[in-house]
């Protein structure tokens, strides 16, 4: 009679248990807030059923996982009063609580982990090595800490091959050259139009007569997609390829100055600078001025001003590129290079150029915006404005455009005049000075 009067009475309160969205934490959290939520709500409906007393046993005799006691015996925390107390459901449905209380824990962590693994990409880079850095002659004259902004050791190689295999997609070629029906030589007729039973043509440089490919063999990548690589991501991954190459890394103190075009003393040095016959592995030459382009047997008018790019044109396996080179814009193939090389030979000047480029502070990682305004904060702190003073300024000049012409013809003409007695006056102290010595 109690159990159908509190039917009659309608449901009981729903339990008040957060939503959680699906897209944050997939099946698994919609699965455990289910769980949890049904636990609950049976938990409150479980005084309806007779059964043994677990509200009035004391707290060393409750068994594990059950509701808590409530403060009146045989009350239920639903107000619902039962000869009996609660049902056996009791325990289970706590310990389906607790259950569904757990799984919610895992999930939360399962997803925390899958977006730390997600981002970690951007986590900490690698640590800071010490390059040897050499003479001309081979010698070891010092040391430079190469610390470069890279990859996480975990995730270096995938996002590498990721990269590099986006940037060699990109850059492939659609399809080699065929002979088509415009380079042909049209020729005469094949024969007349009417007449000979045969189907009409125009010319031998047709397709049909096997002279040339048009519509014959497929047209390579006619389907290529368009992919794309963030800059940032690019530029990380040369930046990580240039730090795990530190042991076969060598800085060369001199080596801009290099002012003749000279193949055997260029020979002579890589062997010193890397220990092997140069040619035999491939080497990869990173200067500021030491770069041209090759034409065949020639190179372009340019190239002739750069004597150590003249030095080591012919030598096998020997590529030579500039900082500028090791970038993200288009024709650059700094990240093929930097994996192709055995060796890496810079100049220091251009292992500044690349530290102030790939460091921690680099400014590969920062957005031309955020360059612009550092290098403006700088130049007012070495040039103060007084607002004051240019507002005072300002006023002293004339309102009319023909007149502010006027006057700054004037002021030029004072100056002018103020530089000219100014260098005299440098010039006799000069000759003074002269005679004095």
């Amino acid at each position: 009679q109690e159990a159908a009067s509190a039917l009659c009475r309608g449901p009981p309160p729903r339990p008040c248990v957060p939503a959680m969205p699906r897209r944050r934490g997939g099946p698994g959290l919609a699965a455990a807030a289910a769980l949890v939520g049904g636990g609950l709500c049976l938990a409150r409906l479980c005084p309806l059923f007779p059964g043994p007393s677990a509200f009035t046993a004391p707290p060393s005799q409750r068994a594990v996982g059950s509701l808590p006691s409530v403060a009146q015996p045989g009350v239920s925390p639903s107000g619902i009063s039962s000869p009996s107390g609660s049902s056996p459901l009791a325990p289970s449905l706590g310990r389906a609580a607790a259950v569904g209380v757990l799984v919610l824990a895992a999930s939360a962590a399962a997803r925390s982990s899958r977006v730390a693994r997600a981002v970690d990409w951007t986590g900490k880079s690698g640590s800071a090595q010490q390059v040897a850095v050499l003479d001309m002659d081979g010698k070891q004259i010092g040391e430079e800490t190469l610390h470069f902004k890279t990859f996480s050791a975990e995730t270096a190689n995938y996002v590498v091959h990721h990269v590099y295999r986006i940037w060699y997609y990109m850059n492939l070629k659609p399809w080699p050259w065929f002979a088509q029906r415009q380079d042909m030589k049209n020729g005469r007729k094949p024969w007349k139009q009417k007449g000979s039973g045969r189907a009409r043509h125009g010319s031998f440089a047709s397709p049909l007569f096997g002279k040339v490919k048009t519509n014959k063999y497929a047209h390579g990548l006619d389907n290529k997609r368009l992919l794309k690589i963030r800059p940032t991501e690019h530029m990380r991954a040369m930046a990580t390829v240039l730090q795990s190459k530190w042991k076969k890394m060598k800085v060369i103190d001199g080596l801009e100055d290099w002012n003749e075009a000279r193949m055997g003393k260029l020979l002579e040095c890589l062997e010193n600078w890397t220990g092997y016959v140069a040619g035999s592995r491939s080497v990869l030459l990173i200067t500021r001025n030491g770069y041209g382009e090759a034409l065949g047997s020639t190179c372009t008018f340019e190239s002739y001003d750069n004597p150590l790019f003249l030095s080591g044109r012919h030598i096998p396996h020997l590529t030579m590129r500039r900082p500028r080179d090791i970038d993200t814009f288009e024709g650059c193939d700094g990240l093929h290079e930097l994996l192709k090389a055995r060796h890496v030979i810079m100049s220091r000047e251009a292992f500044y150029d690349l530290t102030a480029k790939f460091g921690e502070k680099g400014w590969a990682w920062r957005s031309e915006r955020t360059i612009l305004v550092e290098n403006l904060q700088k130049i007012v702190k070495d040039f103060p404005m007084n607002r004051a003073e240019e507002l005072h300024f300002a006023r002293r000049m004339p309102i009319g455009v023909d007149a502010r012409i006027e006057w700054a013809r004037a002021r030029r003409s004072t100056m002018e005049d103020f530089s000219t007695k100014r260098v005299e006056e440098l010039q006799a102290e000069s000759v003074v000075a002269a005679k004095g010595e």
